[in-house]
């Protein structure tokens, strides 16, 4: 993104890479380690991902102590379905106790509901 960012004129002086993460909530971690080396202020810029990938990418932000908002990039029409088959996925895996509770009290309600009927 820093190549893109030179690509496009912003001049070198101001940006600053992160590259060790490998996740969005390890680039966030990162991120925010050099915001605090550089002394920025935590609750002021922006990240920018793909459009459909921004909820999930806030609230890695939040996570990781990130006051910022959000900036989608558009995403092609080709790929859309995949990406919020995607990130539908990755949403419930990251609530992933919440979702076997209700999940369990949907099955408990089913089967009282055959019991009752019998």
């Amino acid at each position: 993104m820093k190549q893109y960012a030179l690509d496009k004129g912003l001049p070198s002086s101001d940006l600053i890479a992160e590259t060790e993460s490998k996740t969005t909530l390890q680039n966030m971690l990162f991120s925010k380690k050099i915001i605090e080396k550089n002394h920025f202020a935590l609750d002021s810029g922006i990240y920018v991902s793909s459009n459909y990938h921004i909820y999930r990418a806030g609230t890695y932000a939040r996570k990781a102590g990130l006051k910022i908002d959000g900036l989608g990039a558009k995403t092609s029409r080709f790929f859309v379905p995949n990406a919020i088959i995607r990130e539908y996925i990755a949403v419930l895996s990251n609530h992933r106790i919440f979702n076997l509770i209700i999940l369990g009290l949907i099955v408990i309600l089913s089967f009282s509901e055959i019991i009752i009927q019998n």
